[in-house]
């Protein structure tokens, strides 16, 4: 017992015979003390020698000297606690019990026997007595009463189980116990957690709001052969969404074999796998750890409500969205969907994407080798790198024979297989697959490609670069490559010279298809990385004599006929204003010498040292006389020069946004190209040329299709901007450049005819050449940063900063390399139409004085608008420039180009 008064030491020292019978007395002495003013066990209550009860004391329910705690029988009278008392047998005798010969003595009033009294009394041992006397349980032969067995009951015989007294299994623990109430709880934890969760995934349903980042796709820019790619738009996200049927089964295979080899037969999750990360949760290195099936990792990734976070959270919800989804999905448009977005490294999402930056082919044209690369990547994308000597290729290598044998346990290759791809070592990588095509020349046809899609198609930046389009251009890679390599040999051959390219000096060129507009190659610059800005389509710089053919196709289109019109060649010439277009022009001593003062304004000054008489309209083409096209687009109406060029295509918009033609209305000078064109705009014009007339927008998109395989119809332009016949009398006059004109260098040793003009500004700031064949239209062109730099003596050449040199020679180079496999076509016939203008008056030369020359006759006013425009206005009277000398005889010598 607990309780002090009966196990205090006081109690202990009268535990002895001495102190059990200590008398009388001490027992009364305590009576009185522990029990108040109530006398109950005091000197009349209790027998001096049985101890408790006196003849007076409690005889009817009391401790009596023949029940009391006596030395026969301990508590109980046979008639009193006979059966449930404490007997000498069982009770506290003088053998087992608390009485010196027959019970309790009486102890003093402090002693040990006065405590148990009081403890009785307090822990209601007495009242429990009291029920147990009412308790035909406890009578005679009950567990409690005499012939019992303990306590009273009669003894338990041999192998007869114990019985335990009430309550008694909680007092007495066991390990089996303890045992057994640990499994109890956790079965009902399990069972609770089971429910719950059948509970949970009865609610969940499969997220209808996709990732924006998994729907995020790059727009991927492909050659014109339509696999080849150049590049892709991207904001970090490079990704193509494909379908089964464009993944390759190897490449399922091989990813199986690396994440998931129970993915076809798995409910969505894996136990195995969730109570390994859970045993490295709890005694790991810290961190959640994943333990994620396929399922598991495209639920995650895919559907933007369940998150990334690494928390129980989300790996529940995740757990129970993978379930959902084997259950309502087929296996395969898990695996597709799940192979769209993973991550793979160098900004791939998807295999699509990666495929094509680590290999540069579509996925369905993986081998075995490319795909277990792919599948390894997976495992650690942000650290493994396909890249030799890297810290993350050593890893990738020993995780991408991992893959090639599980491949083999799972069946997917043969033993032979897999020996043959390993002797064959780790799959190479395809020449800047680090690169999104934003370097190089890509750099060049990825600018083109996303200007066309915004001013064209109107598409937003946020649309081109997460849109997900897939582009085909209309550029060949081997013509690239090709115009590329003449580019380059001839910067070799200028160094070679003495002279190299001027650091101030740029090249541009456009090759374009005539009859359609597509333009197949360019050389926007030597790199985009370097320099952003597109020498051949955004660069706008003066033309120099290549405006002549906007002058001749003007002319010819109001009626000059190219093969009897004879033109003012004569070496020095005042042209009138063109408000006076049957006003002659006027022969001069020089360049400098006064003009005319009648009409009162707007004359021109032209000189041209190559010729100084009267010449043909081919004549003065292929020599690039100023003096010809200065009188002549007097003839024919600088406004009509302008609707003209605006027709082919030029932009006739004030500069830097456009030419800045429109502005120069009135000025003669426009003949001699004093407006800024592009390289582009100059092939274009060519290329109608080469096509009867019929102008095409200039592009370089060739098919548009969406990410959900809708084709975005294109929108290409096409008109007529001459006649056949008047294009093929234009072609005609031009065929002439490089046979004896400007352009001999750009001529092609096959003798095949090319129309062609060349083009060079007063001081050589700019040298252009443009010439075509029916097949196609290819301008060059040279110029300088600045008007004050000059590329003069350029390759050491003297005429090196002429249109007939260097723009000719890049040409040619091309030419020879391109143009000369195709089969030679001859140029249009001419029908040599309109009527034949003289635009020589009689042999006059004008000195200080000179009556008003009388107009010749003259085919029609050339103030008659062309393309019906207004009649003109009144021009300025800004000369135009005028290049430098060239030779001094009709035909006597190569002239310089001009």
């Amino acid at each position: 017992m607990s309780n002090r008064d009966f196990a205090g030491p006081y109690w202990q020292e009268q535990r002895g015979p001495a102190g059990r019978d200590a008398g009388p007395a001490a027992w009364r002495d305590g009576s009185a003390r522990y029990r108040g003013d109530r006398p109950r066990h005091g000197a009349a209550g209790r027998a001096a020698a049985n101890g408790h009860e006196g003849a007076n004391g409690q005889s009817a329910n009391g401790y009596e000297s023949a029940n009391g705690y006596g030395a026969g029988d301990g508590y109980a009278a046979p008639d009193r606690y006979s059966a449930d008392g404490y007997s000498s047998a069982n009770g506290y005798s003088w053998a087992n019990g608390y009485s010196g010969g027959s019970g309790y003595a009486a102890p003093a009033a402090g002693s040990a026997a006065g405590l148990r009294e009081r403890a009785i009394d307090r822990t209601g041992i007495r009242a429990r007595l009291a029920s147990r006397h009412a308790d035909p349980r406890y009578g005679p032969g009950g567990p409690g009463g005499p012939g019992g067995g303990p306590g009273g009951g009669p003894p338990r015989r041999r192998g007869e189980p114990r019985r335990r007294a009430k309550g008694s299994w909680w007092r007495h623990w066991t390990w089996r116990k303890a045992a057994a109430i640990v499994a109890a709880a956790c079965a009902a934890v399990m069972l609770v957690v089971i429910v719950g969760l059948v509970i949970l995934y009865q609610k969940t349903v499969i997220p209808n709001e996709v990732s924006e980042t998994a729907l995020q796709q790059s727009s991927v820019v492909y050659f014109s052969n339509g696999t080849t790619r150049v590049g892709t738009f991207d904001t970090g996200t490079n990704r193509q969404l494909l379908t089964s049927a464009q993944i390759p089964q190897v490449l399922d295979q091989a990813v199986i074999a690396a994440e998931d080899r129970h993915f076809y037969s798995e409910g969505g999750i894996s136990v195995t796998g969730i109570a390994r990360a859970a045993y490295e949760d709890v005694f790991g290195s810290g961190g959640l750890q994943g333990g994620s099936t396929i399922t598991e990792q495209f639920a995650k990734n895919y559907y933007a409500s369940i998150g990334t976070s690494r928390t129980l959270s989300t790996k529940l919800k995740e757990i129970l969205v993978a379930i959902k989804l084997s259950h309502e999905k087929s296996k395969q448009w898990i695996l597709t969907n799940y192979l769209n977005t993973i991550f793979l490294g160098d900004d791939s999402y998807g295999v699509g994407a990666a495929a094509e930056t680590y290999f540069g082919k579509p996925a369905s044209k993986l081998d075995i080798a490319q795909s277990a690369m792919l599948a390894a990547m997976i495992n650690q994308p942000g650290f493994f790198d396909p890249t030799p000597r890297t810290p993350g290729y050593a890893p990738l290598v020993a995780r991408w024979h991992y893959v090639l044998v599980n491949m083999v346990r799972d069946g997917a290759i043969t033993q032979q297989q897999e020996n043959t791809v390993a002797a064959r070592g780790f799959p190479k990588l395809a020449r800047g697959q680090q690169s999104n095509g934003w370097t190089g020349y890509r750099g060049y046809i990825m600018q083109a490609v996303e200007l066309e899609l915004e001013n064209r198609y109107h598409y937003t930046q946020a649309e081109i670069f997460s849109r997900g389009l897939k582009i085909i251009t209309t550029f060949s890679q081997p013509m690239m490559r090709a115009l590329y390599e003449s580019v380059r040999e001839n910067e070799q051959a200028m160094r070679s010279g003495g002279v190299p390219l001027f650091k101030y000096a740029n090249i541009g060129a456009i090759l374009e298809k005539p009859g359609t507009g597509a333009i197949v190659a360019m050389y926007g610059g030597p790199n985009y990385a370097k320099r952003q800005l597109n020498m051949a389509t955004q660069s706008r710089n003066q033309v120099g004599s290549s405006f002549k053919p906007y002058v001749l196709a003007t002319a010819v289109h109001e009626g000059m006929n190219v093969q009897t019109s004879i033109l003012d060649g004569y070496s020095a010439i005042c042209s009138p204003d063109d408000q006076f277009p049957m006003v002659p022009s006027v022969r001069v001593a020089g360049p400098t010498s006064p003009c005319p003062t009648s009409p009162p304004d707007g004359w021109y000054n032209f000189s041209s040292d190559e010729a100084d008489g009267p010449v043909s309209v081919a004549q003065a083409s292929a020599l690039s006389l100023n003096t010809a096209y200065g009188d002549l687009i007097h003839r024919v109406g600088t406004q009509n020069v302008i609707d003209m060029a605006k027709q082919f295509g030029v932009n006739t918009a004030d500069y830097p946004a456009g030419s800045g033609l429109q502005h120069m209305l009135g000025q003669s000078g426009i003949a001699l190209g004093q407006a800024s064109l592009t390289v582009e705009e100059q092939a274009n014009t060519f290329a109608a040329l080469a096509a009867d007339g019929e102008y095409a927008t200039p592009h370089v998109i060739s098919k548009i299709t969406t990410s959900t395989g809708t084709q975005v119809p294109l929108r290409i332009v096409k008109y007529p901007v001459l006649t056949p016949g008047e294009a093929a009398d234009v072609d005609w006059a031009l065929s002439f450049d490089t046979v004896y004109g400007t352009a001999t260098n750009a001529a092609m040793t096959d003798g095949r005819p090319i129309i062609g003009k060349t083009g060079t500004t007063n001081n050589a700031q700019s040298a252009f050449f443009i010439g075509a064949i029916p097949q196609y239209s290819f301008a060059v062109g040279i110029f300088t940063n600045k008007q004050s730099q000059t590329l003069n003596g350029l390759g050491g050449q003297a005429e090196g900063g002429y249109g007939g040199t260097w723009p000719a020679l890049i040409w040619h180079t091309f030419a020879e390399k391109e143009f000369a496999r195709l089969p030679i076509k001859p140029l249009p016939t001419p029908p040599f139409s309109g009527s034949k203008w003289v635009q020589v008056p009689p042999a006059r030369v004008h000195h200080h004085k000179h009556a008003s020359p009388s107009p010749s006759a003259s085919p029609s006013p050339s103030c008659t608008p062309a393309f019906g425009q207004q009649p003109c206005p009144s021009p300025s009277q800004t000369p135009g420039p005028t290049p430098s000398p060239g030779c001094t005889k009709l035909f006597g010598c190569r002239p310089r180009g001009g």
